[in-house]
């Protein structure tokens, strides 16, 4: 990637790395030391990446990991809208490669098996309907404490948590081989679903500035609507019949119905209807 090129186009701060252990954790020391709104962590490769669970997970060379702050103005119960915003975001940079991304609750963002060039495709390809290619992590922080991949009001359940700011995570497997990333579900890249490599210097430029438009939108009631009504077009898990393992808690089948505005999933079990605030989410087979 081009640091000099980033520099210049983006409307914030940036710093670019070859290998860095995780972008997050550079971010929040910047943004401990006074960084501004926008300020960005960019890198060629991770060699500590974390997940929304806090499990490693491969970020290897040729992707676009990136960690973007955002110091929004509203109350830390609306942490949540920024999820959203931030997977509508990505959807929106790929869409300008002509790649058609879907969104999965809570923080993936999915392309069609058919999308892929056929050179990319394996013979057991045919089984999998979606393969993963970016993921979201929304990080927030309060009175220095971090909060990722959980609601904040269940880590400060008397409400009591004032919000210093957030880091949105997002990793893009550009022009990696997706045989070579460590998963634990199938996965794809831009360069499987267009055929060629793509200029990750203006995909970074891209995503960084739908991100934050869409954030700036999630700020108000009216704005945040709307980045919900673009959410639920591109959600593939709405309308599905779906399980969603908890840790600690029973699991959830039923039929996704709807999202929150805190970032929940509300799914119709037949015998009631339950928000789940946090878990892996499948679609089953055959839904």
């Amino acid at each position: 990637m081009d640091s000099e090129t980033l520099t210049d186009r983006l409307d914030a701060p940036v710093e670019v790395h070859g290998s860095i252990p995780n972008t997050t954790d550079e971010l929040r020391r910047l943004a401990h030391d006074g960084a501004p709104h926008g300020t960005t962590v960019v890198a060629d490769e991770l060699t500590a990446a974390r997940g929304r669970t806090g499990s490693a997970w491969s970020a290897p060379s040729g992707g676009l990991w990136t960690s973007t702050l955002v110091r929004p103005s509203f109350d830390a119960d609306h942490v949540g809208r920024l999820t959203f915003a931030a997977g509508v975001a990505v959807a929106d940079a790929v869409s300008s490669l002509g790649v058609d991304a879907r969104l999965k609750w809570p923080n993936d963002v999915l392309v069609s098996n058919a999308n892929e060039s056929q050179s990319a495709r394996s013979a057991d390809d045919v089984l999998v309907a979606e393969k993963k290619l970016a993921g979201v992590l929304t990080e927030s922080v309060h009175d220095g404490v971090p909060v990722a991949g959980k609601p904040v009001d269940e880590v400060f359940p008397d409400g009591d948590a004032p919000l210093d700011y957030v880091i949105l995570g997002i990793g893009v497997n550009a022009n990696v081989d997706p045989t070579a990333v460590e998963a634990d579900r199938p996965v794809t890249s831009l360069r499987a679903a267009t055929g060629d490599d793509v200029d990750r210097t203006e995909l970074a430029v891209r995503l960084h500035e739908n991100l934050l438009r869409r954030c700036r939108q999630a700020e108000s009631d009216d704005g945040f609507a709307a980045v919900l009504d673009d959410y639920r077009a591109a959600s593939e898990t709405l309308g599905r019949t779906v399980r969603i393992e908890r840790r600690g808690r029973a699991s959830v089948e039923g039929i996704a119905r709807d999202v929150t505005e805190t970032g929940a999933l509300v799914v119709e079990t037949g015998e009631e209807t339950v928000v789940v605030t946090e878990g892996e989410c499948r679609r089953l087979r055959g839904q």
